[in-house]
């Protein structure tokens, strides 16, 4: 099944319902000969509050904006966004703006408009509300030079008012080139247009779009776009940063109800299902969906503190039902088996324990590990079955620290399928990038030890950090240390914990 997506585009473009400034396929352009290095796409509706920064870090590029082909759609904003673009489009002749007269509902048309009119070797995208890094395109650019690669992408970071992290770390944990998406296992989870750098004829010559949807409109483009390239390259630089701080709460992102994602979710389900390609691409197109989008959000405070549970039970029936298409069990495929676990028991239809897993697992803070034939395990204290231990990846936990020669030095034991690939202790700032340590690590058997001086730690900023396991190059586990055990007894409250002494002490009081 062939979807023109970027057919509305096309007519759009052929109506002449809209003002275009600065158009790149112009003839006075064409007579030039000028061809620029990148074309920079923007949707805007109602951005004025920040998409002067957004514009700014675009013109100020390392590359230089003369080599810059940025295109600029306005959807119809009914703010002061139009007046801010043209300002623009009066002083740089390569930023061409795009006024459309009525409003998508989705940056898909808008887009797609950007594609149709691109005329340089590679695209990239950029919401209105965020900015680039001040040498992002030109990082992105001379690696898809240097590889002849059809997709590059770097790393995203969230920005918020208090804090900062990494989106998707897993695609720019390292310098990757001429890979292919296959090669990295959670590729398929990162999806949003942010940090990547792809080629333009590659998307215009495969039919390759957004559709108008008001979510899932990155996946759907995406899953073609890994469907179509030969060889991919990462890279560890900062490329893009996402703007989610409490000034922007009417993004699209936070403004769409976790439903209506889910929804949005089915519809690219099924056009994934449409597609004939490889099955392994397939697959992991749809477990990227079936487990992180739809049974991952039963995961959350959202659901848990939902009044309205069953609506949330009859998206993941409809996800369910359209497994029965696919030609293997999809359930197989989960990496994460708490999941697989829950999936389990909704297929048995056990809806009421399917509710109260996830009911433990975001409120019960004491849950019980066991260490099964050397393999760490959850014990499900509500269900008495084989569903009783489930599986865990990975689990470390304390056991001695201790400060010698101002060195810290930490043991611990850890469990999983992993063990062979545990690259380093990370030590890493809770609310900024760029604080913090990579210490070595030694394992034997079950135990762990790793050291850090107290001279590397005092040349860190103040602030307060976790301390992770990093394993399989980008994935993370807690080194986990109990301080406090609570429990209710004979209308008691019993609790063991740690001293100021750092010795074990146990207080009992009264519930009265």
């Amino acid at each position: 099944m062939n979807f023109l997506v970027r057919q509305k585009a096309r007519e759009l473009l052929k109506s002449g319902n809209f003002l275009i400034k600065n158009n790149p396929s112009s003839l006075r352009n064409k007579f030039l000969g000028k061809v620029r290095k990148v074309t920079v796409v923007t949707a805007a509706y109602n951005a004025e509050k920040f998409i002067r920064k957004t514009i700014d870090s675009v013109v100020n590029q390392s590359i230089g904006i003369d080599q810059i082909e940025y295109i600029i759609i306005d959807d119809c904003s009914t703010d002061g966004t139009n007046k801010i673009i043209q300002e623009y489009t009066a002083k740089y002749k390569n930023i061409c703006s795009v006024t459309l007269q009525e409003n998508n509902g989705s940056p898909g048309t808008p887009r797609n408009i950007g594609i149709e009119l691109g005329t340089s070797k590679y695209i990239t995208f950029l919401d209105a509300d965020d900015w680039l890094a001040h040498d992002g395109l030109e990082t992105l650019y001379n690696i898809l030079e240097e590889t002849g690669d059809d997709y590059v992408v770097g790393k995203t970071v969230k920005v918020e008012s208090k804090s900062e992290s990494v989106i998707g770390e897993f695609a720019s944990i390292k310098e990757r080139r001429s890979i292919t998406p296959m090669d990295v296992p959670h590729f398929f989870y990162h999806m949003g247009p942010t940090a990547r750098m792809m080629k333009l004829p590659m998307v215009k010559e495969n039919e390759i779009g957004f559709p108008n949807l008001k979510f899932g409109e990155d996946k759907w483009f995406f899953t073609d776009v890994f469907f179509k390239v030969r060889a991919v390259s990462t890279t560890k630089k900062p490329i893009y940063y996402v703007n989610r701080t409490s000034e922007n709460p009417s993004s699209l992102t936070r403004a769409t109800n976790v439903l209506d994602k889910r929804k949005a979710d089915l519809e690219v389900i099924r056009y994934i299902q449409s597609k004939d390609i490889a099955n392994e691409l397939k697959k992991a197109a749809l477990n990227r969906i079936y487990e992180y989008d739809i049974v991952k959000t039963f995961d959350s405070q959202t659901f848990v503190k939902s009044k309205h549970k069953n609506d949330f039970i009859e998206i993941l029936r409809e996800a369910v039902e359209t497994t029965k298409a696919l030609s293997y069990d999809f359930k197989n495929e989960f990496k994460e088996p708490i999941y697989k676990c829950a999936i389990d028991l909704f297929m048995e239809d056990r809806i009421d324990d399917f509710v109260k897993l996830f009911e433990w697992l975001k409120r019960d803070p004491n849950k019980k590990y066991h260490i099964i034939d050397g393999l760490p395990y959850y014990e499900l204290p509500f269900l008495k079955d084989d569903y009783r231990y489930v599986r865990i990846p990975m689990l470390a936990r304390a056991i001695d620290s201790f400060v010698m020669d101002n060195v810290y030095h930490q043991s611990f034991e850890i469990y999983g399928d992993d063990l062979d690939n545990i690259d380093s202790v990370l030590i890493r700032d809770r609310k900024r990038i760029d604080n913090e340590i990579n210490c070595e690590v030694q394992i034997e058997d079950n135990r762990g030890h790793f050291t850090v001086s107290l001279d590397k730690i005092d040349r860190m900023e103040k602030s307060l950090f976790a301390v992770f396991i990093r394993y399989n190059d980008y994935q993370l586990v807690n080194i986990k240390r109990i301080l406090k055990n609570k429990m209710i007894y004979n209308n008691k409250n019993v609790e063991f914990y740690t001293t100021v002494a750092n010795n074990l002490g146990l207080a009992i009081k009264s519930l009265e």
